[in-house]
């Protein structure tokens, strides 16, 4: 977890950078500049972009956790019998929609025959977080702590923490996304104040999550 950490406090220092330069921007708005512009569109716009740079670092952080989390199952070698009952059921749900989405009986017999040796531990567990998500996807863009939560119970990782900030987060973001609202507009209802507020319970939240997640990993609770 050591490189997801690091890519943590890169994203954490690169946000509230951001942060500081727009404060900086408002307490100065009268600087004169040879470039044109309109200050308060160039304010709202970036305090808007502060708030896909919160998403897109709870989204990283979530999919190189569980990343890490796969590579870690590989590294052990570890068969059917010797996993938990929550990494049985995704395996299971991850050949079940391979075969579904199989064009022809010849590929989805592959899958059948992948997973009968599987279960029958003539193979190890030696599927990345990539090639899960191809066939089985466990989010879409709707990351929220609730949602959080869901994700990582399948793995059994047990995480409770709740963060009201990243449901706005989620939904501001959506709203950027799908072209609901310009930037001016959601930029136009944030404060300084309120951009700290949620960069800091962010971080804090991700931090811990992070942490429970190499707990997870070092107790080896993927066991069975």
């Amino acid at each position: 977890m050591r490189n997801v950490k690091r890519e943590l406090l890169i994203r954490k220092e690169e946000t509230n950078s951001l942060i500081c330069f727009v404060k900086y921007l408002e307490e100065n708005f009268l600087l004169e500049t040879e470039v044109e512009y309109n200050v308060v569109t160039v304010k709202t716009s970036m305090k808007a972009n502060i708030i896909l740079m919160l998403y897109n670092a709870v989204e990283s952080t979530l999919t190189k956790s569980l990343e890490r989390v796969h590579e870690k199952i590989k590294e052990k070698r570890l068969k059917y019998g010797d996993l938990c009952s929550e990494i049985k059921k995704i395996l299971a749900v991850y050949y079940g929609y391979s075969m579904e989405k199989s064009v022809n009986v010849s590929g989805a017999m592959e899958y059948v025959l992948q997973l009968a040796d599987f279960i029958n531990g003539n193979v190890c567990f030696d599927i990345s977080y990539k090639e899960l998500i191809q066939k089985y996807p466990m989010y879409s863009g709707n990351l929220d702590s609730r949602e959080i939560v869901t994700v990582l119970k399948r793995y059994g990782i047990v995480y409770d923490e709740k963060c009201s900030e990243l449901k706005t987060i989620k939904d501001d973001r959506n709203k950027l996304a799908h072209g609901e609202d310009s930037f001016e507009e959601i930029g136009r209802n944030l404060s300084i104040p309120q951009l700290v507020e949620m960069a800091n319970r962010t971080f804090e939240y991700l931090e811990k999550m992070v942490k429970e997640i190499e707990c997870y990993l070092d107790e080896e609770k993927y066991r069975a």
